[in-house]
């Protein structure tokens, strides 16, 4: 009789302790980054959003130098990639070609929807190139949060008259460069790797300058 007590007060024990990890994962606020990348590329910019060890929805921002730009968003079911979304544009034969790719996996990782289209022409991919996306995207969640560990923040605004205006903000701020200063228009856009205070930005690193271009925000190519 001690014996089967024992057992049933063992398994409560265990049952409690469970519960309470669910519970405590569950209460545990997502965590969203903006992070950015000065690649070999060109600029990558991020917005990640994860609990630990668990990701949940990332965005991308991509332009390259020679390869056009293109803007992506991965989303995770219960830790497992779900499902991925990328358009805009890459090099084929030469020249620079729209295109549109849509994949979405079961949990093993195995596609279960696919459409890819360059131009107006639909491509099937194969189940290499299925499985390295997969791969490239899983690898991506993991680039992204060592980025927001080492605190690869970044920092967008306009020029107006010599002055910066950030678009966290609607004030001027003055900007400290270092190494950067030649490289630094001083017109148009400006994304910079940086650290932004009230009343000043310091440059790291520029990332994109452009004329004209709107203030970057998240792309969101994946339906509810």
């Amino acid at each position: 009789m001690n014996r089967i007590t024992l057992s049933l007060a063992v398994a409560f024990l265990l049952t409690g302790c469970a519960a309470s990890d669910m519970a405590e994962n569950a209460v545990i606020a997502p965590k969203t980054v903006t992070v950015a990348q000065a690649a070999a590329d060109g600029p990558h910019f991020y917005w990640y959003t994860f609990r630990p060890n668990q990701p949940i929805t990332l965005n991308e921002r991509v332009f390259t130098l020679n390869q056009g730009q293109y803007q992506a968003s991965y989303r995770w079911r219960s830790g497992k990639l779900f499902e991925l979304s990328q358009q805009g544009q890459q090099r084929i034969d030469g020249s620079l070609t729209p295109f549109q790719l849509q994949l979405r996996f079961d949990s093993d990782g195995l596609a279960v929807f696919q459409r890819y289209q360059q131009g107006q022409t639909i491509v099937p991919l194969t189940n290499v190139e299925i499985a390295k996306l997969h791969q490239q995207a899983v690898g991506l969640a993991m680039k992204v949060e060592q980025l927001s560990h080492r605190q690869q923040t970044w920092v967008q605004g306009h020029w107006q008259q010599q002055q910066f205006i950030p678009c966290q903000q609607q004030r001027t701020v003055e900007v400290v460069v270092e190494s950067t200063a030649e490289k630094l228009s001083g017109q148009g856009y400006m994304a910079v790797s940086g650290q932004l205070s009230e009343q000043q930005l310091k440059v790291d690193d520029i990332l994109l300058q452009r004329p004209q271009q709107q203030c970057l925000v998240a792309p969101n190519l994946l339906k509810k």
